[in-house]
């Protein structure tokens, strides 16, 4: 598994879609809205580099 698979948050599988051939292109998370809360859980120097897992943003979403 490379860094860009791994979630900052809870280092698991982030199932991210962007790195997949152009034409299969599509990461889980482009319908989703993420409150700042993610963002303040995400090391500093991840933040905006890997997408988190959605099990991390469901936990965070119902957290608040």
């Amino acid at each position: 598994m490379s860094k860009a698979d791994v979630c900052p948050i809870c280092q698991g599988d982030n199932h991210c879609g962007n790195g997949l051939p152009k034409e299969n292109r599509a990461c889980w998370c482009t319908a989703k809205t993420f409150p700042e809360e993610v963002f303040q859980r995400i090391p500093t120097e991840e933040l905006y580099k890997y997408c988190i897992c959605q099990r991390c943003l469901e936990k965070i979403i119902a957290e608040k």
